[in-house]
């Protein structure tokens, strides 16, 4: 079974979506530490989206997707922004302004604890990034 949120892409709805994420959690009955680390991710990502996939003061939508599949949650977040890969580096800038080779990747902490993410741009042109975690 799943359950869905759509929210707009404002920084104050973050504690909307975590209410939201610890309910589920609560409700399928996972440890303080594993509903922590489902709404650490969660806000990672929601963060990440706000601030990197938006521009300032650019009105849109993100829509979070949580599911049980066996022993995994699926997390999937869809936004309306412009395509934005946010499993790529950063290209970070020098002092002079031009990009250097090596960038960091965003969203390192939640690669480190998925199983797997992907992401992929919609028919309907949506960005779709999909954790899959084992809490």
């Amino acid at each position: 079974m799943s359950s869905r949120l759509t929210l707009s892409n404002r920084q104050e709805n973050l504690k909307l979506l975590l209410e939201f994420v610890g309910k589920w959690a609560q409700e399928r009955g996972l440890s303080a530490s594993r509903q922590a680390s489902l709404k650490g991710v969660t806000g990672e990502i929601f963060r990440h989206l706000v601030t990197h996939a938006y521009r300032p003061e650019q009105p849109g939508s993100i829509t979070v997707v949580l599911e049980e599949k066996g022993p995994r949650l699926r997390l999937i977040f869809e936004d309306d922004a412009a395509p934005h890969n946010p499993l790529q580096p950063d290209k970070p800038t020098t002092p002079q302004g031009t990009s250097s080779a090596e960038g960091t990747p965003p969203l390192r902490r939640v690669q480190q604890m998925a199983d797997s993410l992907i992401y992929y741009r919609t028919p309907d042109r949506k960005n779709r990034l999909v954790v899959f975690l084992t809490l």
